[in-house]
């Protein structure tokens, strides 16, 4: 049994050394012996990063063959990052965990039983309590309601990063073929049997996240847009309502002009009206070029990220 683990990296290498530290004594725990090599890769994807990192990372890969890197050409985003991790991945259970060491490696192994002792393909920690500025809390929360509301699906609030999967279901993920790909959506897309097991959460160690609130804005987007088309139907009503109220208010003034024909419509609010319909024509109009946009994106076929080094991977490995 081979385990692989994927971590990204972006301009945060410098908690790489900690975490690789406390991820090797887990696995010669877990595994009962020193050298943990030939069974256990961890694999970091530098997404860009414009500080010293990558040099970082690879300090770390002279140190422990365990340890793989792989250098993006350029920042391709969190998910790519994932996406990249996982094709280059080669063991028969996968996960993933983020560097600032919320999710601890020390819960590794509660995920890895609960995986190995049941029929699960996918095992996710659920976050005991999470411990997390109030505002990411609140946006999390949001950004899970909506999704959750969009998409139709259950997928609970407070979901870890950890995570481990059998190969089958990486696979899945992997020829999903997502030019903007969603985790958590394409996770909740694939099926299989999935099972959520508590675990503990900490504070990030440096105390500060490069998920600032226009990210998450626009992985809340990008999601909506990815997996469903409830915003289109949405804009579609919305047509039909405003349709709607101009035709009741054609009705009253053409009524009321009638009963009485010395009442004139005022212009203010004929001008409200027309900047009201021309903002509804407006975001529609630009919802569906949104929509245009990603299958353009589709048509165009280009790899969904692009690889500068990879470091003590053998030369077949990437897939």
């Amino acid at each position: 049994m081979k385990y692989s683990f994927v971590v990204p990296i972006y301009n945060d290498g410098y908690l790489a050394e900690a975490f690789c530290t406390e991820f090797q004594k887990v696995f010669r725990e877990y595994l009962g012996k020193q050298e943990i090599a030939d069974e256990v890769e961890l694999i970091f994807v530098n997404d860009g990063s414009r500080n010293d990192s990558l040099d970082l990372l690879k300090r770390l890969a002279a140190q422990h063959p365990f340890v793989k890197v792989i250098d993006l050409s350029r920042n391709f985003g969190q998910h790519v990052a994932m996406i990249c991790g996982y094709k280059h991945a080669s063991g028969d259970i996968v996960g993933r965990l983020n560097v600032d060491m919320q999710d601890p490696p020390s819960e590794i192994p509660t995920v890895l039983e609960a995986l190995r002792g049941g029929d699960a393909d996918i095992v996710v920690g659920l976050q005991k309590e999470r411990r997390s500025k109030k505002s990411d809390l609140v946006t999390s929360r949001l950004f899970f309601l909506f999704f959750n509301w969009l998409v139709g699906s259950d997928i609970p609030q407070n979901t870890a990063t950890l995570r481990v999967m059998r190969r089958r279901y990486v696979d899945a993920i992997t020829q999903a073929g997502d030019k903007a790909p969603f985790l958590q959506g394409l996770e909740n897309w694939v099926g299989f049997k999935t099972l959520y097991v508590p675990t503990n959460h900490q504070e990030r160690i440096d105390k500060k996240s490069s998920y600032t609130f226009f990210k998450r804005l626009a992985l809340a987007l990008n999601a909506a847009i990815s997996f469903s088309d409830r915003p289109l139907k949405i804009v579609v009503s919305l047509g039909f309502a405003v349709a709607a109220v101009g035709f009741a208010a054609m009705a009253y003034l053409v009524a009321a002009k009638f009963i009485s024909p010395d009442i004139r419509p005022g212009f203010t609010s004929t001008l409200a009206v027309l900047l009201f319909l021309s903002g509804v024509q407006i975001s529609v109009v630009g919802l569906c070029g949104i929509y245009i946009g990603k299958v353009l994106v589709h048509v165009q076929n280009r790899p969904l990220f692009v690889v500068r080094e990879r470091v003590n991977f053998p030369n077949s490995a990437h897939r």
